[in-house]
Parts: C-alpha cells; sequence; structure tokens
C-alpha cells in the first residue's frame, strides 16, 4: 500500500498517484491515512480549517508539538489567521521589491565565482542563493548565511520534520541547539536595538514588533517563524530553483522559449511549480465528520492532501504530464496551498525565480547550458519534497 511519508515511495510516484485519482478522490493508504487524490476535493480541504485541523502538520500521527513552537503551517484559527496577518506584513510586496537588487547582485555574483569545471549548481547557485536572500531579509549577518543553511539543511533531511526530535532530543532547541541558540541570540540583539530606540526595518525587526490582540508574540513563536523562513527558502525556493534549471536542460524548446519571451519564463515558473512542485503533500487532521466528494472522512483521521497529485488532475490540466509552456492555466496548481494556508512567502519565491533565471540566461550563452555528461537524477532525500539533489553542469572551455 503507497506509504507518502515512505521517501522511496513518495518520490517518482506519478503513475501511482495517476491510478489512486482514477480510483477515487480519496483513497485509503499506508499507515490508515486518507490521501486526497483530486483538484476540487484538495481545494475543499485546504479551505475548511474547522473540520480539518493543520495542528500537527508533516507529523507522524501522536507526535505534539507545543503551540509556541508550531510552525505557521503548524497552527489552526484563529491562532493561524493572527500570525499569518504578521508573516504577510512582514512580507509586503513592498518588501520584495526593495529585495530585488539585492537578489539580482547576489545570482550574478554566485554565477562568477562558478569554475570552469566541476560546477553544481545546486550547491553553488539554487541553494545558496535562496538562503543569502532570506539571511539579508531577516537582517542577519551575511556571513553566516552558510552555517545557516548548513543547519537547515541538517534538519530537513534528520528525523525532526517528521518526529520533531533527534538522538540529541526533543523539540527544536533541543534537537538544534545551535540552531535555535543563533535564533535566540539575534532575537536578543534585536529586541535590545529596538528597545533603545535604534531604527530597524528587517524583517526581524518585523516580527518583534507587530502583535496579536495589542501583544506581541511569545518569543518562541518568533523563534519558529524564523526558523521557518530559514527552512522555507532551504525548502520551497531552492528546490523551484533547482527543478527550473534542470527542466530548461531537458525540456525541448524550452530555453529557446523563455529566452525568446519574457512571458513564457512566468509560464515556465508557474508550470514548473505545477509538475514538480517543490512540497508533494501535506496532511490534515480531521476533528469533525465531513464527507469529501460524497467520500466520509471521519474525526480522528488523517488526511494526506495530494498538492503533487492534484497538480495533474487530467480534468483540469490537459496533458498534465507534460511540461508545456503555453499552457494557460498553469497557475492554478495547488503547490503553494489554497485559501486561509496560502504560503505568505509564495511571492518573494517567484520573485526570486523569475530573477534568478533571468540571470543565469544572461550568464550562460543559448545552447551552453548542459548538465554533464551521464547525468543521473537523484531526488534530495527528504520525503514531502520534490528536487533534484545534484545538477552537475558540462565542463565549460
Amino acid at each position: 500500500m503507497f506509504d507518502p511519508f515512505d521517501a522511496s515511495q513518495s518520490r517518482d510516484s506519478w503513475p501511482v498517484l495517476a491510478e489512486m485519482r482514477a480510483a477515487g478522490p480519496v483513497v485509503d493508504v499506508a499507515g490508515g491515512l486518507r490521501y486526497v487524490t483530486r483538484h476540487e476535493p484538495c481545494r475543499d480541504v485546504l479551505r475548511d480549517t474547522t473540520a480539518f485541523s493543520n495542528a500537527n502538520g508533516m507529523k507522524a500521527p501522536g507526535i505534539d508539538v507545543p503551540m509556541e513552537d508550531r510552525l505557521l503551517g503548524e497552527l489552526d484559527p484563529p491562532r493561524h489567521a493572527a500570525v499569518r496577518r504578521i508573516m504577510v506584513t512582514a512580507l509586503t510586496p513592498k518588501v520584495v521589491h526593495a529585495a530585488e537588487a539585492f537578489i539580482r547582485a547576489t545570482a550574478a555574483a554566485l554565477l562568477d565565482a562558478l569554475p570552469p569545471r566541476g560546477v553544481d549548481l545546486v550547491a553553488g547557485f539554487t541553494v545558496p542563493l535562496p538562503n543569502r536572500v532570506t539571511v539579508h531579509l531577516l537582517g542577519f549577518e551575511p556571513g553566516d548565511a552558510t552555517q545557516l543553511a548548513r543547519w537547515a539543511k541538517e534538519l530537513m533531511e534528520s528525523s525532526f520534520p517528521a518526529t520533531n526530535q533527534t538522538e540529541r532530543g526533543v523539540g527544536f532547541a533541543a534537537a538544534f541547539p545551535e540552531f535555535a541558540g543563533y535564533i535566540d541570540e539575534r532575537l536578543d540583539e534585536r529586541a535590545e536595538e529596538l528597545a533603545g530606540g535604534e531604527a530597524r526595518d528587517d524583517v526581524l525587526a518585523k516580527l518583534l514588533s507587530l502583535t496579536v490582540d495589542g501583544e506581541p508574540l511569545p518569543r518562541r513563536q518568533v523563534r519558529a517563524l524564523v526558523r521557518n523562513l530559514i527552512t522555507g527558502g532551504l525548502t520551497t525556493t531552492s528546490q523551484l530553483l533547482a527543478n527550473l534549471v534542470h527542466q530548461l536542460c531537458t525540456v525541448p524548446g524550452l530555453e529557446s522559449a523563455v529566452r525568446a519571451d519574457a512571458r513564457a519564463l512566468d509560464t515556465a515558473i508557474e508550470e514548473s511549480l505545477r509538475i514538480t512542485p517543490p512540497i508533494l503533500f501535506v496532511a490534515r487532521g480531521c476533528v469533525s465528520e465531513r464527507a469529501v466528494e460524497g467520500c466520509p472522512i471521519h474525526a480522528g483521521e488523517r488526511v494526506v492532501v495530494g498538492l503533487g497529485s492534484a497538480n495533474r488532475d487530467e480534468d483540469v490540466f490537459a496533458d498534465p504530464d507534460a511540461f508545456r509552456v503555453d499552457r494557460e492555466n498553469a497557475d492554478a496548481h495547488l503547490t503553494f496551498g489554497f485559501g486561509p494556508h496560502v504560503c505568505p512567502g509564495a511571492a518573494l519565491a517567484r520573485v526570486e525565480a523569475r530573477i534568478a533565471l533571468e540571470v543565469l540566461l544572461e550568464h550562460f550563452d543559448p545552447g551552453t547550458l548542459r548538465l554533464a555528461p551521464g547525468f543521473a537524477y537523484e531526488h534530495v532525500p527528504t520525503f514531502f519534497e520534490c528536487g533534484p539533489r545534484h545538477l552537475p553542469l558540462a565542463d565549460r572551455g
């Protein structure tokens, strides 16, 4: 039986997901989970925050995370709505637009630093770019970006995302004390600066300054949101960039199409998000009886919302397994969620992807962006992510 929490099954699962969609809108899978397979039912679950709880996010059954340690995607209303407003306020279009020059300059510097031989664009470009952008937006020291990326990678590839613990301990602070300690130190520094009247306009300052019902967020909740931003850059945006680069190198005609038409690049970003979503699924807990497309879901059951499956729903997307730069409804994907849980960092991820691809195409002459001979696709190891672990390029010069 299909197990979405088993990385060996969750990746390259497109034929299995197609069979599940054909079987019905809700399919029983391993662990007693109910897997929602189709586009409209997935939208229904994502917008129904009354019946379907976000509380334990992607955690395995039985794992309970304290409220103040929960990421945004692990909160339910009314707390979720209040905290999400803070995240949206911290990442306004003005903030994202102000970062564009930094994104472009950083992308160019990373590509200029690549050697002519032995290049891996994941290590050299698609991971460090969003990581450095996040560090910049938070107002951290630029030199700390590499260490933060290491900590975030260690966390995402450990048992922690599913179990909230590692062999070092339970909870973020115990499982990753250096990572948590770094964030706590930055929070203490910024709070002291703000208390002393120093003007700071970075995202960290905004998270500390904004309030819910007149009260600042608990410090542990702010720490969780900062971790959310750091690991989100390492997952959603870096996987989006890596998937796009892989598709530029492997989808016939894609490179020439996006070079010829800026609008095609925007569609390519949406089509990449659709066909290779950085996050394959999200999990919910049913807290009251509901029927999804006529299929009863009982209180206490766990529901998996198959974002990747919904994005290839044959009733919504024609020729769903094909990457089509002319697809008119490519942006109808559910990769960034739907309804109250739409990702507040979606706009930033799209801007980073557009600028990164523009700079990449400026750096490489037409036809010279090529994967190394004998390239074999290897997935990132995390069970719920979709993206290449490495992108070695053919030697230049």
